[in-house]
């Protein structure tokens, strides 16, 4: 009698098998990667429509917007921020109180500036956070080293300049966040719908800032490259003080004088010995703001100023950009 022929795979078919699977799952990863993208984005912009309703809370108690930075009439002395003004409005009521608005930033608890505010954070953005800035260890303030990021920045509009006096540009030539002056909806010309009030201001060594206008190559510091990330606590800009210790930044200004998603990234920077120059960089002058950026693919989402958020492509013309990013009715003369 014939023993009974054993039953199995061959090693062909194994291996037919495995390739099949490793097609489907080739197939199925894309979609599984676009499936957690899209939840990611959702969640991204209903941390924008937060911000939008607690800015809209704010101008209801007080008929304005919170100023984007309160500072010195010579701006050596920096206060507050609008994030830490709208703290309250978070649920973050504990954290504001722990804050001394009569002290300068850099002389805040360092406990404060380290917090993680969940909201501040867009879950597609990689990043460290909180994350450290060695190179201020010079100058050894109070505030530290150590700090909690923001993906979230406030629009400055389409002139980037930083002069004094502080008011000395033009209202029809700024965002809806400048240092010193709280805008109103009256200020408004174009309408709420139509003009950029924040937009996404990634992070991370995706993310590496370079310096001056239209700058293409990424800056290396003593520490090596710098990312754009941003610390939420902190309203300075850089400067020739900063930049002498091997440190530019990001900020937590947006401008549209730069095109969305430019990377390498531009610096947020004042020129000191150029104060009185208020020419946007546009038009050669010697200041900078960041451009705004995400890491969804494809462009950047927006919070307007009627609380409405609204995903701009990166390929969008760049006069409708600008126009959408002044208060003014229309693009000044002055802008190209």
């Amino acid at each position: 009698m014939r023993p009974a022929a054993k039953k199995g795979f061959t090693l062909v078919e194994v291996l037919v098998v495995i390739a099949i699977m490793g097609i489907l799952m080739a197939l199925l990863l894309p979609a599984v990667q676009a499936a957690r993208e899209s939840a990611r984005r959702v969640q991204c912009r209903n941390n924008l429509k937060q911000f939008g309703l607690a800015l809209h809370v704010y101008h209801s108690s007080g008929n304005c917007f919170p100023p984007g930075l309160i500072s010195s009439d010579d701006g050596f002395s920096v206060f507050a921020n609008a994030n830490t003004m709208l703290l309250p409005y978070f649920e973050q009521g504990n954290l504001q109180r722990l804050y001394d608005p009569q002290k300068p930033f850099a002389a805040q608890s360092s406990a404060v500036a380290q917090t993680v505010i969940p909201i501040f954070v867009c879950p597609s953005n990689s990043k460290e956070n909180p994350f450290t800035i060695p190179q201020l260890a010079a100058w050894a303030m109070p505030i530290g080293t150590t700090f909690g990021t923001t993906d979230y920045v406030y629009s400055k509009g389409p002139n980037d300049a930083w002069c004094l006096p502080w008011g000395a540009i033009p209202i029809s030539q700024r965002g809806m966040f400048y240092v010193n002056w709280p805008c109103r909806v009256a200020d408004i010309k174009d309408g709420s719908s139509e003009t950029i009030a924040m937009g996404e201001g990634a992070g991370g060594p995706r993310w590496p800032l370079c310096h001056g206008a239209g700058c293409a190559t990424p800056y290396i510091g003593p520490y090596g490259p710098i990312p754009a990330t941003n610390a939420w606590i902190i309203g300075a800009i850089g400067s020739q003080m900063t930049e002498s210790v091997g440190f530019i930044t990001g900020s937590i200004w947006g401008s549209t004088a730069e095109r969305p998603n430019k990377c390498p990234v531009t610096d947020t920077y004042g020129s000191i010995v150029n104060m009185s120059n208020c020419t946007s960089s546009l038009s050669g002058g010697p200041h900078t703001t960041a451009n705004f950026r995400s890491d969804h693919p494809g462009g950047v989402q927006f919070l307007l100023a009627d609380g409405s958020v609204q995903f701009l492509a990166e390929t969008i013309d760049v006069q409708v950009y600008r126009c959408l990013s002044t208060i003014a009715e229309r693009i000044p003369a002055e802008i190209p």
